[in-house]
């Protein structure tokens, strides 16, 4: 799994998902269950291992997440492997969408003459690995940008958005329960395991906070965000997987 807190089920409120926040805790607890519903539907089909990865490199409690991997781990692993998104957020702009940004805020970026934002980019980052993508969740903003740039994969909206900081989510019994079935539907079809390749070389525009251009191209998703990271640094950017 290679997962992001915002689009998680029962995060109903943007201000939760900050680690100085008095109910971060709470908003981890429910990070856990969401993980907890696919490993046991994927243990369940049969997959023998299942290791999760903070899309934004979280320090994630141990005692909480004993399965959280480094980016180092996933790019040494051998195993055949299958990905899922769990709880993506909505690129910037994007309508419909709860807590939506690309990277950091203020930013917009552009791939292929569009607008694009994590889920585009974590997905061509695991195309370049040749990871199959089983499944995508998040809100109704996320699984509606999905159509456009992962269209060949399932998809799970577990929320609404009310407001850009407030959703109103399904219960959790039942948004797990949504998502265990698709991915079970899916594991079974191989025909639906889907490889999103980028296309070479890369070439990204960035629209930088400040209100500056920045353009990239690269021969590799590691070499973008290898760039991403120099170009955002001093606009506070934590990093994505290398």
């Amino acid at each position: 799994m290679v997962a992001d807190l915002e689009g998680m089920s029962s995060i109903s409120r943007w201000e939760i998902c900050f680690p100085a926040h008095a109910e971060f805790s709470k908003a981890l607890t429910a990070y856990r269950a969401e993980v907890d519903a696919v490993a046991e539907a994927a243990r369940a089909w049969g997959v023998g291992a299942v290791r999760i990865l903070d899309w934004h490199q979280r320090l994630l409690p141990l005692d909480l997440f004993p399965e959280v991997m480094t980016p180092d781990e996933l790019l040494a692993e051998q195993r055949p492997r299958v990905a899922v998104l769990l709880g993506f957020h909505a690129r910037a702009g994007q309508r419909e969408a709860f807590a939506s940004r690309t990277l950091i805020p203020g930013l917009q970026l552009f791939w292929e003459d569009r607008e694009a934002g994590e889920l585009a980019l974590a997905s061509r980052w695991l195309g370049e690995l040749g990871i199959p993508l089983l499944l995508v969740t998040g809100d109704r903003g996320l699984t509606s940008e999905a159509e456009e740039w992962t269209d060949q994969t399932a998809t799970v909206t577990v929320k609404r958005a009310l407001a850009p900081d407030r959703a109103e989510s399904l219960s959790l019994e039942r948004a797990h329960r949504a998502i265990a079935d698709a991915l079970q539907r899916v594991l079974a079809r191989r025909s639906w395991w889907w490889v999103y390749r980028p296309s070479l070389p890369i070439q990204v525009r960035l629209e930088l906070p400040d209100g500056s251009r920045s353009f990239c191209q690269a021969k590799s998703m590691q070499e973008l965000f290898e760039q991403f990271s120099e170009i955002l640094r001093p606009f506070g950017f934590p990093g994505l997987p290398q």
